[in-house]
């Protein structure tokens, strides 16, 4: 079972900041099939750091759930949820193979193994709920009880992010400096942008705080959604969103 985690801040299942990535193992016991069943996670910890933008799409494909983790403190990592479920959306394949002819002369196809990803299954697989997707609150300690009350009954609606990434604007941008000028996005991109505003806002969010060297977190909730993963999986045995 694969999963990834993408943070903004020091992660809830370590102290220390993300470089690239970290790969961590865990074995959880769920409840499946009315019994209890061992399984195995694949925790991919991405980096959220411009630095290495351009290759965290390589750890987009054939996954089985998300994590992402936005800082309860700044509302802008709350917002930026949306950026980071469009990114998985819109860029499975790395930048180098999404505009790179790899067909071997000047309008050809990419080379079907060098295919990494489709973006469509990948849309399809998190909005349809075969890909699961768990939102974690970091640092919750931060606000008091009523404003993580008040937060939890009432979560804004995000707001889109107004324009993607330079790596994609200066790949995407044609001649001259056209990626300098206003970017205009697609009826199908905005589209897109819209539902996962209101998957953002509608999704299943969790807390997480490390307070007097103590870890705070749902633990329950997270083996509920190990267990929903896994069903998942055995749903859709080739696995991938």
């Amino acid at each position: 079972m694969l999963l990834l985690a993408r943070h903004g801040c020091a992660s809830f299942f370590a102290t220390d900041w993300t470089c690239g990535c970290k790969l961590s193992i865990l074995r959880e016991m769920v409840d499946a099939d009315f019994r209890p069943l061992e399984v195995e996670v694949e925790l991919w910890e991405v980096g959220g750091t411009k630095t290495y933008s351009c290759a965290r799409p390589v750890f987009y494909d054939a996954l089985d759930a998300v994590l992402l983790v936005y800082d309860m403190s700044n509302m802008k990592s709350y917002h930026g949820l949306v950026a980071w479920l469009f990114e998985l959306c819109s860029l499975v394949r790395p930048p180098s193979l999404k505009y790179w002819d790899a067909g071997g002369g000047s309008g050809g196809q990419p080379d079907m193994d060098l295919e990494l990803g489709d973006s469509r299954s990948s849309e399809q697989g998190i909005l349809g709920g075969r890909c699961p997707v768990l939102f974690v609150a970091n640092k919750c300690d931060l606000q008091d009880q009523q404003q993580r009350e008040n937060f939890a009954r009432n979560k804004p609606r995000p707001i889109p992010p107004e324009r993607p990434p330079l790596v994609d604007r200066l790949l995407g941008g044609g001649t001259g400096d056209a990626f300098l000028q206003p970017y205009r996005r697609s009826t199908a991109e905005q589209q897109l942008l819209e539902k996962l505003c209101d998957f953002v806002q509608q999704g299943q969010h969790t807390e997480a705080c490390c307070r007097d060297g103590q870890l705070h977190f749902d633990f329950l909730l997270w083996k509920d959604f190990v267990r929903r993963v896994h069903k998942a999986k055995q749903l859709d045995p080739k696995g991938g969103p």
